[in-house]
């Protein structure tokens, strides 16, 4: 194995820009692909051994491994890049022009790591670069793992890492650390407006699954008092439901039973169902050490709330947050994703893919069937050939002395702004629908206010003044 400060092999690919080719790629694809499904036995094992998830979580985390090979790989197009990469030739523009970022250095997580570790690789790859994998340990996923990459892609432009390297070579290459983001948090609100069967389902599935580990697992439920009650034993019911269905599963939760002794002597907190390994709890108060950290264990945490405004605070109080997932009627819900500061706002559903791997990268927009963009993983490369409009103006307004052309554009530059042609009052929102309700409330008091007066001083202003 190549020593992690140097792997020449690595700089030297980088540098003539090998993966660049797409049937480069397309091959790698091909051998990566293959060479999973050949061994998707051994990974089925190694991974329950590793995870102590049900076959079907494993099985789901390979099935959507591949899905990524599958879609990454489907995007490339051979015929197309080559008539991108002729554009000048052409005498055509090129301005989304991308090339990859040269070397991506990816350390997964531990959390299903084999999606974690595909996930990254196969974007990393599709984008055109060259990728080292960092995998420390000795347990069997981790050396499965070393031997089924290092057999199937290109050594020259792929790498294991046991150790990581220094500053000084990780400053060659874009890590992808997914290590960081591990403490990034999750909310939940539940309105009174949600179907609160459906909304208790999907969180106790979303904190449930996958041994409670995933980063989208929900770490603090806001919860609206008028429902609150109703969603308790939804939930009590559906966590018994769920965890006898898995209780054959090796949990390894140690901190579960000391979080549940916690909340038992604390006033504050109250244990609503526990089992082995797993329990449900509502917490009252606000300020509790309960809600402040991320929850890596089989544990929903439940907080009351009086409105969406309250729980907007309580959320504002206990964020940002990585992810929210809503459950109210869609006005509800449109005011609530507005203002609570998530990354990304799932609406009256949980999207279970989401619960496989890491967080998805903040640098580009979720994509809706990869947890990485291959623009994460691509640098901004336009080639350009027509001279612009705004080229030619400057020309025009540069040009020494005064002319008739110059004098046009600048009268055109002072030129007002179109109208916005837009009615006020055409559109209310949620605030501004309380300040004109608070008005209208705020007029009546005022004109009842005065009509009394009125009718005394006529009443008994006339035997005053006489």
């Amino acid at each position: 194995m190549a020593t992690p400060r140097l792997f020449p092999q690595i700089l030297a690919a980088e540098i003539d820009g090998r993966a660049h080719n797409v049937q480069y790629r397309q091959v790698q694809f091909n051998r990566l692909q293959s060479n999973i499904v050949l061994q998707t036995d051994e990974l089925t094992q190694a991974l329950l051994e590793w995870t102590g998830h049900t076959l079907e979580e494993v099985r789901a985390e390979i099935c959507l491994a591949l899905d990524e090979i599958r879609t990454h790989y489907d995007s490339l197009d051979a015929e197309k890049n080559l008539q991108e990469e002729y554009s000048i030739f052409h005498g055509k523009d090129f301005r989304e022009g991308k090339r990859g970022v040269g070397i991506v250095y990816i350390v997964p997580i531990g959390h299903t790591i084999f999606f974690s570790a595909i996930s990254a690789i196969a974007a990393a790859l599709a984008a055109g670069n060259c990728v080292i994998l960092e995998l420390k340990g000795n347990a069997p996923i981790i050396k499965l793992l070393q031997d089924l990459l290092i057999q199937a892609l290109d050594r020259d432009t792929f790498a294991i890492s046991e150790k990581r390297p220094d500053d000084a070579f990780l400053r060659k290459t874009l890590l992808i650390n997914q290590e960081e983001s591990m403490s990034s948090r999750v909310a939940a609100v539940v309105d009174r407006s949600a179907d609160i069967a459906k909304a208790a389902d999907r969180l106790v599935s979303a904190r449930f699954a996958f041994g409670g580990a995933s980063p989208y697992s929900p770490d603090i439920v806001l919860v609206h008092e008028a429902v609150l009650k109703s969603f308790l034993e939804e939930t009590a019911r559906g966590t018994w439901k769920y965890c006898a269905m898995n209780a054959k599963r090796s949990f390894s939760s140690e901190s579960v039973p000391e979080l549940l002794s916690k909340t038992e002597k604390n006033p504050d907190a109250q244990v609503i169902v526990t089992g082995t390994g797993w329990g449900v709890m509502k917490v009252d108060s606000r300020e509790s050490q309960l809600l402040q950290g991320k929850l890596n264990e089989r544990v929903l945490l439940i907080h009351p709330c009086t409105s969406p405004d309250d729980a907007i605070e309580a959320a504002r109080q206990n964020g940002p947050f990585a992810a929210s997932y809503i459950f109210a009627d869609p006005t509800s819900a449109k005011y609530l994703a507005q203002y609570i500061d998530a990354r990304v706002s799932w609406v009256n559903h949980v999207p279970t893919e989401m619960l496989v791997g890491p967080l998805a990268s903040d640098n580009s927009p979720l994509g809706p069937s990869t947890r990485y963009s291959p623009a994460t993983f691509e640098i901004q490369r336009s080639q350009i050939v027509t001279e612009t409009n705004i080229s030619l103006k400057m020309k025009t307004l540069l040009h020494a002395g005064s002319t008739q052309s110059s004098e046009k554009l600048w009268r055109e530059a002072l030129t007002p702004l179109k109208p916005t042609r837009q009615p006020l009052g055409k559109s209310i929102g949620h605030f501004e629908q309380g300040i004109i309700t608070g008005g209208v409330l705020t007029l009546t008091s005022l004109l009842a206010m005065t009509g009394t007066l009125v009718y005394y001083m006529g009443k008994y202003g006339s035997n005053y003044f006489a």
